[in-house]
């Protein structure tokens, strides 16, 4: 027999190893194995079914002698009882994961979610929870969780009305989030129920409308707000370059410094987080370079152009549509809105259709010429684009609207003015490292520079 003195002085044997522990018998068939770590495990040897079997009690000493003898003693008595102990383990186990709490089971789950999801999407699911899920099933157990708990965290998130709408996007996601947990509640024998099934249909998707943008006598004041606007310089610049460019907003908020090729004064748009990759070129204007200079100070260290220094990410879908509620276009105007703005006036313009419609990276996103094409046009759309941010700058300066006509002789005067050859247009730093790679050496380019 053993005693908690004997047991304390207990020790790994020259001949234990990892595969087989020192084993010390106590009565009744409990023994106490010494593995080679030093850890010591209670063990209940006993018949059933006139199988030698064995399971495990718990390790000493947080289980005393004492505390293991009558543990002993209970496995023997389910044995006496015909009870399998191994199967009374699995059938205990199970009663305590189905008396857990609803909320309890919904963290477990985030956390195993965590390393399975990009950071990004596990940010999305940790919000959601911690906003909507958790306050509407506080005190629920995971088995008493019904179909109105679940309709009533779908009808409070409705609840928040803003203009006039529900946010329909987020109550679907959010339902999407509790049948994912209930999924596997289900699958894991825990419920036997998802009562999220069919719940997502009594909120069907909104209808698409078309991004709210102001008319275009409107447009200079715009301009001029967004030139004054006294918030966050990064998102001043996010603003002045969504106009010009008048891309998508999560183009602009996913946006990598590698992406921009500044010596051929492109953009080349990747999304690669979108569940099918949109790619696009974007010739770069001189306002938008600018507003890239302007950002380099700022976010240049990181991996995107516009990035939330504070909480290390990039920034969220709101951030450009909340700047323009600030200034005063609430309901008016949003940053979606300045690509049906350029698309409208582009036009009116006389710009060539099929080079705006590409430039709107209007192709479907699942179709090869999508992928293939992204570049065609692209010495028109480089002209567009400048066109376009020049006519930007003449209303924002002018603060009114000019003739169309009369606006695009003055800016393509102004062009021609401004790049009269294409030699003055070249970049000077692209120009010396291209003589310099043909073997001019800095003396001989120095000794030109001097004599002309």
């Amino acid at each position: 027999m053993l005693s908690d003195a004997k047991i304390r002085k207990l020790k790994p044997t020259d001949k234990c190893t990892p595969a087989r522990p020192d084993k010390y018998s106590d009565q009744q068939g409990l023994q106490l194995l010494v593995r080679s770590s030093g850890t010591r495990t209670w063990v209940s040897a006993y018949r059933f079914d006139g199988k030698q079997q064995k399971t495990t009690l718990g390790t000493y000493p947080q289980m005393g002698l004492a505390e293991a003898r009558v543990a002993n003693a209970d496995i023997k008595a389910l044995v006496a009882n015909g009870i399998n102990p191994k199967n009374k383990k699995r059938q205990d186990k199970l009663a305590n994961e189905q008396a857990k709490m609803f909320n309890e089971y919904a963290l477990e789950w985030l956390e195993e979610r965590k390393r399975n999801v990009k950071t990004r999407t596990y940010q999305q699911d940790y919000n959601r929870m911690h906003k909507d899920v958790i306050p509407s099933f506080k005190g629920i157990a995971l088995k008493d969780v019904k179909f109105e708990d679940c309709k009533s965290m779908a009808d409070s998130i409705e609840a928040r009305v803003e203009k006039g709408t529900p946010p329909r996007e987020v109550t679907r996601r959010t339902i999407d989030l509790v049948g994912n947990i209930l999924k596997r509640a289900k699958r894991e024998r825990l419920i036997e129920v998802n009562h999220t099934e069919g719940l997502k249909e009594l909120y069907p998707k909104a209808k698409t409308k078309h991004m709210k943008h102001v008319e275009l006598s409107e447009l200079p004041k715009l301009l001029q707000d967004i030139e004054g606007y006294h918030g966050h310089d990064q998102t001043r610049l996010g603003m002045k370059f969504l106009a010009y460019s008048f891309c998508r907003t999560i183009e602009l908020r996913m946006m990598k410094w590698e992406h921009i090729d500044f010596p051929n004064r492109l953009w080349r748009v990747d999304i690669d987080n979108l569940k099918i990759a949109r790619k696009h070129v974007v010739p770069l204007s001189d306002q938008m370079l600018a507003v890239l200079e302007e950002m380099r100070p700022i976010t240049g260290q990181y991996e995107y152009v516009f990035y939330h220094t504070g909480m290390h990410q990039p920034y969220s879908e709101e951030f450009i549509n909340n700047a323009l509620d600030i200034l005063g276009y609430a309901g008016k105007q949003t940053g979606h809105g300045f690509r049906h703005i350029a698309s409208t006036n582009l036009n009116e313009l006389g710009y060539m259709g099929d080079a705006i419609e590409k430039q709107m990276a209007h192709d479907k996103k699942s179709s090869i010429r999508a992928v293939y094409n992204h570049a065609q046009h692209l010495e028109e759309r480089r002209k567009i684009m400048q066109v376009w941010a020049d006519f930007l700058d003449l209303l924002r300066d002018k603060g009114e609207v000019v003739d169309f006509q009369i606006a695009r002789q003055q800016i393509e005067m102004s062009l021609e003015n401004k790049h009269p050859s294409s030699l003055q247009n070249a970049d000077k730093q692209a120009l010396i490292k291209a003589l310099l790679a043909q073997g001019v050496t800095a003396d001989e380019l120095q000794d030109y520079i001097t004599k002309h």
